[in-house]
């Protein structure tokens, strides 16, 4: 932890997740909390099997036959994808082909659906190329509903997203912390200069992981607002960059306190703090905002949560006064 001005201490890193028994890692794509890590991998399970449904029809209505193994919910697309053999396709009688289109076109990666598998258009006006990502894993022992959340902060690993409000205190009350202030957060991101943004009061682009250019519901769904609890959202890259990136990896984002620092206090994951109505700060990668350590979202109740929604520990110094 980082010592703030001898008030508080705050985590360097932004919240990874631990089971606080076995100190094994909890995927970082579901919610820490048993009952919604469950009912969102059964959901998002579904969905993803209709979307392979649906992209098989298209790609055969498109003359494109689809590899082998389309259709089943595991496929996995990286198998072929590195370009040096074309995917094994179906027998073009099976889908009632000519002779003459039993060589299907190879399907590859595109600027547009860099992931996977493609799907080559839907229904209205806003039809556009777009992938079908696999599944992150839901491990066997965290599926079964009887992990207990623990925060820990870490460097290089992956922030925890898909986190509801009331369920960020008790993670970081098993680690013996708490939840930060948002006035202790706000003080500790403007770091020891008081400065608007972890490196000075001008915003500038890509010195935190915060507005970028990409969203990764426009990739997933063609839009910014369907599907938030989607665990493949932040998997999505941008030519090649993830959009959420591992922690302490933009190094320009730092809060300064002495010869020590804070990173990722802009951008990256939205993050709680402790307020009984609902606020988290510091903005989510693509979130189009330059308020940097002042930018903050009121208007959702602390049981809502989406793929951009994590956190930090804070801890009490002996003898340490208010920010």
């Amino acid at each position: 932890m980082v010592n703030v001005a001898g008030k508080f201490c705050i985590d360097r890193w932004e919240a990874s997740m631990v089971d606080a028994d076995s100190g094994r890692p909890l995927s970082p794509y579901y919610p820490p909390n048993p009952r919604l890590a469950i009912l969102m991998h059964q959901t998002w399970q579904s969905e993803f099997r209709k979307e392979l449904s649906q992209s098989r029809a298209l790609m055969m209505e498109a003359g494109v036959m689809p590899p082998r193994g389309l259709g089943s919910w595991d496929a996995n697309p990286a198998n072929w994808l590195d370009g040096s053999t074309p995917p094994e396709t179906e027998n073009a009688s099976d889908a009632g082909a000519d002779d003459a289109d039993a060589e299907a076109r190879p399907l590859v990666p595109s600027a547009e659906a860099p992931h996977g598998w493609v799907l080559l258009g839907d229904a209205g006006d806003d039809a556009r190329a777009r992938p079908v990502m696999l599944l992150p894993i839901l491990p066997p022992w965290q599926s079964d509903g009887s992990f207990r959340p623990k925060a820990v902060s870490r460097q290089n690993v992956r922030p925890q997203g898909y986190t509801p409000g009331f369920a960020a205190d008790p993670a970081c009350r098993a680690a013996g912390k708490r939840l930060c202030r948002e006035d202790e957060w706000v003080f500790a991101c403007k770091g020891e200069h008081n400065t608007k943004h972890p490196y000075g009061d001008q915003y500038r682009q890509g010195q935190c992981n915060v507005f970028r250019k990409e969203h990764p519901g426009r990739v997933l769904h063609g839009n910014f607002s369907n599907g938030l609890s989607d665990p493949r959202l932040n998997m999505v890259d941008d030519e090649g960059d993830l959009l959420l990136h591992d922690t302490g990896m933009t190094p320009t984002c730092k809060s300064v306190w002495g010869t020590d620092a804070i990173y990722d206090m802009v951008g990256n994951v939205d993050e709680w703090v402790d307020d009984p109505a609902g606020v988290f700060v510091g903005g989510f990668y693509s979130r189009n905002t330059r308020n940097g350590c002042e930018a903050r979202v009121g208007a959702h109740p602390t049981v809502y949560f989406d793929y951009s929604t994590g956190f930090r520990c804070c801890a009490d110094l002996v003898g340490g006064s208010s920010p």
